[in-house]
């Protein structure tokens, strides 16, 4: 951000989308996901994860409901044909088709004037986390953090015209500023180095509302729920400033494993590491 255009638009081109079409959609979704799909509606997203049967995370994502039978899974774009390939193996008789929905983009809004521009641009104004609010094809989020912050999705020729809109009035963000932002608001990203190496818990899901208890079995759910009961987690995801420079996912460290991180604007870095408990 600067101080002529303290907001920022950020082609979210790291972010991959997969649809779930189909009578057993939410069926489906419901017995692979750690989030109750059944109280997702279209005005609230849910964060959720994608585990392994070890009940480690294989991807960290936000699910939207488009329709009755249809939904959207949002992860990172790293993830999204290994992650596409192992949901199909599990679909067998059910009613659902899993494609990566190409014909869609995602935009990023974030700082002061974030929301006055999404009204100069004729879309909703979500006000609380992870709300949504749907103009025709177009969906705007509230993302998880303390500072205004939206994704809008929506087919990518609309995307681009909202960009060119909105190049007079914000600065150009980068991937690292809204992984920035993210790391900032304690959200966790999975990637192809750390995949199955973090149980839920470990990187707060359970905390910032992405686990359902209570919602009966799903892959992973064994494990994730003796780590709930039992108190059995030795390990958590905290922030910390790196006086190095951004180290890779899933690098050990003294102070623990790197979930995720990226360079600080004050010099060092800013991660999200997994370690002991105090």
């Amino acid at each position: 951000m600067t101080d002529k255009h303290p907001t920022i638009a950020v082609p979210l081109t790291q972010l991959g989308l997969i649809e779930a079409r189909g009578a057993d959609a939410s069926a489906f979704l419901q017995g692979q996901l750690s989030n109750d799909v059944r109280r997702l509606g279209p005005q609230q997203a849910q964060l959720s994860s994608y585990n392994s049967p070890k009940g480690r995370m294989l991807a960290v994502l936000h699910l939207l409901r488009v329709s009755d039978d249809a939904f959207l899974l949002e992860l990172h774009a790293s993830l999204l044909e290994s992650t596409l390939m192992r949901l199909k193996m599990y679909v067998l008789r059910s009613k659902v088709t899993l494609a990566a929905a190409s014909d869609r983009a995602l935009l990023g809004l974030a700082g002061p004037e974030a929301a006055a521009l999404l009204a100069e641009l004729g879309l909703p104004v979500p006000q609380a986390p992870l709300a949504c609010a749907w103009n025709a094809d177009a969906c705007v989020m509230r993302r998880i953090g303390a500072h205004p912050r939206f994704s809008v999705l929506a087919p990518g020729t609309r995307i681009a015209q909202w960009r060119e809109r909105l190049a007079v009035s914000t600065a150009p963000g980068t991937e690292d500023d809204w992984k920035r932002l993210d790391i900032e608001a304690g959200v966790p990203t999975i990637y192809p180095q750390t995949q199955d190496r973090f149980v839920a818990q470990m990187c707060n899901l359970d905390a910032l509302g992405g686990i359902s208890f209570d919602k009966g079995c799903y892959t992973g759910q064994e494990i994730i729920a003796r780590v709930h009961y039992r108190g059995a987690v030795k390990r958590h995801m905290t922030p910390q400033r790196l006086d190095s420079g951004a180290p890779a996912p899933g690098t050990r460290l003294d102070a623990g494993e790197v979930v995720d991180a990226v360079a600080h604007p004050g010099g060092g870095s800013l991660a999200l590491v997994v370690a002991a408990s105090p």
